[in-house]
């Protein structure tokens, strides 16, 4: 007897969207990781630019 696709709990990847969770996942992990010093010194602070100061405030 054969079970219909409906009744199964893990569906078939699809790969467009699988390729998406990646991408997303790797971006979540840079994110978590902590820049090292050559990074900081190539990204000096910056004032926020005039029109974004209402929601810092």
């Amino acid at each position: 007897m054969k079970k219909h696709n409906e009744d199964r709990l893990i569906q078939e990847r699809n790969p467009l969207q699988w390729k998406l969770h990646q991408q997303i996942a790797h971006f979540a992990k840079d994110l978590d990781r902590l820049p090292d010093a050559q990074e900081v010194r190539q990204n000096p602070p910056r004032t926020a630019p005039q029109h974004l100061l209402p929601m810092v405030f």
